[in-house]
């Protein structure tokens, strides 16, 4: 349910072309996953590491962005979809809140790609 979660949060930020607003759900003390972005050729090399600045710090716990592998995930119809089978250079955001917080919480962020391309992330997330 979380992947799924996180391609259809990734399919949103990557279609519009200024920002994407996403509503999360967190366990308390929890961390979760909120996005991982990564850009690569047809020929499933890498086209360079996406750059992600954070434009709004949660509240009431914190983000991390730590570069790493990850398996894309592109559409069947998507050239690169023989990519989702191994791992690329990517980035992956996570959030985790202060221990025994309840209530809401936010982060954002803009993603810059090495294409030129530029989006903008807001996470909105319940902390249960």
């Amino acid at each position: 349910m979380t992947m799924r979660f996180v391609l259809v949060a990734l399919c949103l930020l990557l279609s519009h072309p200024a920002s994407a607003q996403i509503s999360k759900i967190a366990a308390s003390g929890s961390p979760i996953l909120l996005l991982q972005v990564y850009s690569t050729n047809p020929d499933c090399s890498a086209a360079g590491r996406p750059v992600v600045r954070p434009t709004q710090s949660p509240e009431h716990g914190r983000m991390t962005i730590t570069h790493t592998s990850v398996f894309p995930n592109f559409p069947q119809n998507n050239v690169r979809s023989t990519c989702n089978k191994r791992r690329v250079p990517g980035v992956v955001i996570r959030y985790v809140s202060q221990r025994g917080y309840t209530g809401t919480d936010a982060a954002a962020f803009e993603v810059y790609f090495p294409g030129g391309q530029a989006r903008r992330a807001s996470f909105f997330i319940t902390v249960r």
